[in-house]
């Protein structure tokens, strides 16, 4: 848990019902008096199959600190026929001055025919008139999934997911629900800093006269790093290096000069080149990348993203 956490009670329960669980969470909620007055987020609904791991999900969530949701629901689906629902409830508050936030995790694990309608399980777990927030760890949820309906704000990583194969049907749920991909989200520190390289005002009339775009770097994300600019440059060739990159890399070609941008573990570069000869170089400190820091990112801007939209739409194109 973050700092400042403390845990008021947890329920464990197996082969249990639904109002069980609401039941242990109304006792637990009401075991301590500083919970009287408490400060309301959002919920984020985490779902997955057998390999979900349900603790690391919870850890990662809590390394939010002030980002914590008030309501973290994790389900876990097997594949066993026989109905099955297993349920473990835990209460937590985090002081902020004279204001308490409550958090509480739900985790469920589910098997038989409860699995055909999880929205109808899991809806009264959902906090009234607050963002619903659905992260898919490891699989994207079923096309005709109704537990989508619940989501306000759907959540994947389609380096997770299998690739840039399952860019198609995540732009089809995109047609349901504003889609985050957080494979996405790892280019930003590249693409922030090409958008800087290029505005600089010697530069920016070289847009215009870009010729070729080689990307280069581990799918899914280089996928969506050659749709981005390929939509983004209309007149130049976007090409995609097949070979194993450990990162990420853009190059922008013109008949006598290139900028190249280069994203790796701890920094991103830009190198500038004219008439053969370097211009100059810049080098950045590239910011965290890990899971807990890209979810709190989506978690502040819980808005659509017409640029991510136009971008998964040509990846989708590009890879069908």
């Amino acid at each position: 848990m973050s700092t400042g956490v403390i845990t008021v009670g947890t329920w464990r329960e197996p082969s249990t019902t639904m109002g069980a669980v609401l039941s242990a969470l109304v006792r637990l909620r009401q075991a301590d008096r500083r919970g009287a007055v408490r400060t309301s987020f959002l919920t984020l609904l985490a779902v997955g199959g057998e390999q979900i791991e349900v603790d690391d999900t919870f850890d990662t969530v809590h390394r939010l600190g002030s980002l914590q949701p008030t309501r973290v629901v994790v389900v876990r689906v097997t594949g066993r026929d026989h109905h099955r629902l297993d349920a473990r409830v835990r209460v937590h508050l985090q002081e902020r001055g004279e204001r308490c936030l409550g958090i509480d995790d739900v985790a469920l694990e589910v098997a038989g025919p409860v699995t055909d309608h999880l929205d109808s399980l899991v809806e009264p777990l959902t906090l009234p008139d607050l963002p619903v927030v659905m992260w898919c760890r490891e699989r994207l949820p079923p096309a005709r999934s109704r537990l989508i309906d619940l989501a306000d704000h759907l959540v994947v990583d389609t380096a997770r997911a299998g690739g840039s194969a399952r860019l198609v049907a995540l732009d089809r749920l995109r047609a349901r629900v504003p889609v985050t991909d957080l494979a996405w989200l790892r280019l930003l520190p590249l693409r922030r800093r090409l958008a800087e390289t290029m505005g600089r005002h010697e530069l920016r009339p070289l847009l215009d006269e870009v010729q070729t775009v080689s990307v280069a770097g581990p799918d899914p994300e280089r996928v969506l790093l050659a749709s981005w600019l390929a939509t983004s440059l209309a007149r130049a060739a976007v090409h995609e290096q097949s070979e194993e990159h450990a990162w990420w890399s853009v190059t922008l070609e013109g008949r006598r000069w290139r900028v190249r941008v280069r994203q790796d573990r701890d920094c991103v570069s830009a190198r500038v080149e004219q008439e053969g000869d370097e211009d100059w170089t810049t080098t950045g400190t590239s910011p965290s990348l890990s899971t807990e820091s890209l979810l709190g990112q989506v978690l502040l801007h819980l808005q659509p993203d017409p640029v991510f939209d136009r971008t998964l739409g040509a990846a989708a194109s590009r890879v069908a």
